[in-house]
């Protein structure tokens, strides 16, 4: 072993036999043990130094890659403190679905419509027009093989489908008190085999219905007319039970928006904000329509949006435009905000206040026949008087229901009249980018938007979302 005598262990191991220590030896032993003591107090510093430079550098790469999980300000983190607050509101959502005598009415009404005005019957595709008639989801993939929805003048329900498809069309949750099935083969034309059914030589198609089914229809013999503004009316104007069901989820669309409030931190990502706003919706039950903008600072001068990855800073606002549905119908609320305890400057505070008087003067003229765009000037006055007109750069609202923008929309050039028992959405903003905020004199660019979903009744405008925002710090 070595050099090294040794003797037999117990174990049938051998191990090495030492002689006893000289002088010489035992001073060399302490010269080596003062080296080694030497060499592990050296690296006792060095890991200390090196400690305090990583911790120095991960804190600088945390702050600038925001999507590292941090302490505080992870998504789960996130999502257990607003949870905390949102679950008190779930009972929002307890609200009953559009019955099968409701389906059965609308389909009555439209058919009182369409001899009104002169035609055998309304033809649509799958969309938010067959959701509301016959609960025919608009989710239906598309394709190239038509797929029609017909309600007849007689209130009659009936619809086109290939023959191999009928099956499965026959299993969708349709409404109809009798139905005819017409099936087409592949070596079929569709449009013909509707005009040699009989009784559908005039009808009107609903608005989302592809060209390739008018020309085909106009084609076979057909003749073809467009939706018509009374027709249209019918699903702008809502009934209670679609009410209730609005008020529902945008109500607790903005709890889910205000718990977030009480909980966002600075320092968060984007990401983190919206995967949690998401994770909420689906906890709650609502998730499978969810959809979301968040914004900080200047990305927020871009409505819609751009990039991700983001961290929020002090002295920057939040926008968050987010919504969901509830029985097919949507929710759309837009609030900026700021945490509790942030601060942003007075400038930028006078802005918000600005858009909130904006909001105030638009939500004041939601009276009946008032014109779409008499209320979408009104919410300008206060921007304009700001010195801000030139940067409030979209309409004012839209219509709310089964779409998220659906008729009327509030714009300068639509004299349409607001109707009670519509719902039109409230959302005024002011957009500045870095680069215009600089040839205007500003530090930084921005964006402020607050948006409220309105009913609108007899007395004027009611928040479907059961409140306005009262401060970046109540919303």
């Amino acid at each position: 072993m070595s050099g090294f005598a040794s003797e037999k262990s117990t174990g049938d191991e051998y191990r090495p036999l030492l002689s006893p220590p000289t002088t010489k030896t035992h001073r060399s032993r302490q010269r080596r043990s003062r080296r080694a003591l030497g060499r592990v107090c050296e690296a006792i510093a060095w890991a200390f130094f090196l400690g305090f430079t990583s911790c120095s550098l991960i804190g600088l790469y945390h702050h600038r890659h925001s999507w590292l999980p941090r302490s505080g300000l992870s998504a789960s983190s996130l999502e257990s403190c607003a949870w905390a607050h949102l679950e008190p509101h779930l009972d929002l959502l307890d609200v009953a679905p559009i019955t099968r005598d409701e389906f059965l009415q609308r389909q009555g009404t439209l058919a009182r419509a369409l001899r009104e005005a002169g035609v055998d019957a309304f033809v649509a595709e799958p969309s938010a027009s067959s959701a509301y008639y016959a609960n025919i989801s608009y989710t239906y993939e598309l394709s190239e093989r038509p797929f029609l929805m017909i309600i007849d003048k007689d209130a009659h329900f009936s619809y086109l489908v290939p023959n191999f498809e009928a099956g499965r069309i026959a299993g969708l949750d349709m409404v109809y008190s009798d139905k005819e099935v017409i099936g087409w083969g592949e070596e079929q034309s569709p449009y013909e085999v509707l005009a040699k059914a009989g009784g559908f030589n005039k009808v009107m198609l609903d608005e989302h219905t592809r060209f390739m089914i008018a020309a085909g229809l106009q084609g076979a013999g057909v003749e073809v007319v467009p939706m018509s503004e009374t027709v249209q009316s019918l699903r702008s104007v809502k009934t209670e039970a679609e009410i209730a069901i609005l008020k529902g989820i945008n109500g607790f669309t903005l709890e889910l928006v205000r718990s977030l409030q009480k909980c966002i931190k600075i320092g968060m990502a984007q990401e983190t904000v919206v995967a949690t706003a998401e994770a909420l919706f689906t906890r709650a039950g609502v998730g499978s329509g969810y959809w979301s903008i968040v914004l900080f600072g200047d990305q927020a001068a871009y409505p819609h949006g751009g990039k991700f990855g983001k961290t929020l800073e002090e002295g920057e606002f939040v926008l968050i435009d987010i919504g969901s549905k509830l029985h097919d119908y949507g929710s759309d609320v837009t609030r900026t905000i700021l945490p509790s305890g942030a601060t942003v400057s007075e400038e930028l505070m006078g802005i918000w206040e600005t858009v909130h008087a904006a909001q105030s003067a638009g939500f004041a003229l939601m009276h009946p026949n008032e014109t779409c765009s008499e209320v979408d000037a009104a919410s300008r006055r206060p921007v304009s008087d700001a010195g801000y007109a030139d940067y409030y750069t979209h309409r004012l609202g839209h219509g709310l229901g089964l779409e998220m923008h659906e008729h009327p929309y509030l714009n300068g050039a639509n004299a349409e009249k607001l109707k009670i028992g519509e719902v039109v959405t409230n959302e005024p903003g002011i957009y500045v980018t870095s680069e215009q905020a600089y040839k205007i004199g500003k530090q930084v660019g921005f964006g402020v938007r607050l948006e409220d979903p309105i009913l609108v009744t007899e007395k004027g405008g009611v928040p479907v979302t059961g409140r306005r925002a009262q401060s970046p710090y109540d919303p």
